[in-house]
């Protein structure tokens, strides 16, 4: 059955995740690729939001089946660090951009982590007790 939990939030997360590329391709830069850095971004806020459940034992804890669907499932198909590599490989070897190489790292490295943090802690101060 854990199977069956994960195939049903990958398929929703990897659908979502076609969604917004498909949304942001007319926002595309020449130093980021936007659709990949939105999903990275809100993928790294909601994972701060379910850490913070799970820890605080409201929901998500692992193996669960909210934690099947939604973390391993949903998340794990709608983030995209394959994608993320290969952009950064096609801007530093096959664009020679390597400001849109070190620009692509910066963006989602940094705000993935801010996003994860903010959704972490906004959980604490407002839903926590």
């Amino acid at each position: 059955m854990p199977y069956l939990f994960i195939a049903f939030g990958g398929a929703l997360g990897a659908v979502t995740r076609y969604a917004i590329f498909h949304g942001l391709n007319r926002f595309e830069h020449e130093h980021l690729r936007v659709g990949v850095w939105v999903v990275n971004v809100l993928g790294s806020f909601l994972i701060g939001i379910a850490l913070a459940l799970a820890l605080n034992g409201i929901m998500f804890q692992r193996g669960k089946p909210e934690h099947l669907i939604f973390i391993t499932g949903f998340l794990g198909a709608f983030t995209t660090f394959s994608t993320f590599s290969q952009d950064n490989v096609e801007f530093l070897f096959i664009e020679k951009n390597g400001i849109g190489f070190l620009f692509n790292i910066f963006m989602n490295l940094t705000f993935g982590f801010l996003a994860c943090a903010l959704g972490y802690f906004l959980v604490l101060k407002f839903f926590i007790r």
